[in-house]
């Protein structure tokens, strides 16, 4: 009977000391993940785009690549019926001159998910397949990244909460959104159905949020109402 309570006894210490070891193993495993994506927010995806060298003025070929691509991908996203806006750098474009800024090197679009998810994805991705367009998501950022030759769209996916306002729907922003300094988010009723138009490029209307720049003082909190262009651009029009 001792023998036998012993040998429970030894099991249980063995239990715990396994336990033991999981749970700081665990630990260190997520310490080591906050620490990634601290690092990775702070120094790496944090910065703005208009803080890296980049070209001063993009390319004819490649802006025309660039308008095109923008007129199928809302073409595409009309036919299913998907709000969508112009955002970020081509709001600014289509706002200040009715074009692509010049030094600009892809096209954004914003939407909610909510309209996203009334459509199979299986039937987006074919329709855009049948344009001649490549597509894949980016599940960490919340965003869709379309290519067709040198031209690139960008279509960011904000959810909605039950008080009417929009996250970035990336699982970075979901489930980390506590490490963030300030979280992207603004107003739904700005992608809410039915959007305005204004001419782009003079080729025809596409879609832009509510109240024209508004969305922009939330995209751009410190410096929504400056011109950016990358370093050294600054006399480029």
């Amino acid at each position: 009977m001792i023998l036998s309570q012993g040998r429970v006894l030894q099991c249980i210490a063995s239990s715990m000391q396994w336990r033991t070891v999981f749970i700081i193993f665990a630990f260190l495993m997520l310490m080591s993940f906050c620490f990634f994506t601290i690092a990775n927010d702070r120094y790496m995806h944090h910065s703005r785009w208009y803080e890296h060298q980049a070209p001063c003025k993009t390319s004819e070929r490649v802006m025309n690549e660039m308008v095109d691509l923008t007129f199928v991908v809302s073409k595409v996203l009309k036919e299913f019926n998907i709000t969508h806006a112009l955002c970020y750098g081509t709001l600014w474009g289509i706002l200040r001159t009715g074009r692509i800024l010049p030094w600009d090197n892809n096209v954004n679009f914003c939407l909610l998910k909510d309209e996203l998810d009334r459509v199979p994805w299986s039937d987006l991705y074919r329709s855009m397949q049948s344009h001649n367009l490549e597509v894949y998501t980016d599940n960490r950022h919340g965003e869709i990244v379309i290519n067709r030759g040198p031209a690139v769209a960008i279509i960011s996916i904000f959810y909605k909460t039950y008080w009417n306002e929009v996250f970035l729907n990336g699982w970075e922003y979901r489930f980390l959104w506590f490490f963030s300094d300030e979280p992207t988010s603004f107003p739904a009723r700005l992608l809410e159905a039915p959007l305005p138009e204004l001419t782009f490029h003079g080729k025809g209307d596409l879609p832009i949020p509510h109240d024209d720049l508004e969305i922009q003082k939330y995209l751009y909190k410190d410096d929504w109402w400056l011109v950016r262009p990358p370093p050294g651009c600054e006399n480029v029009q």
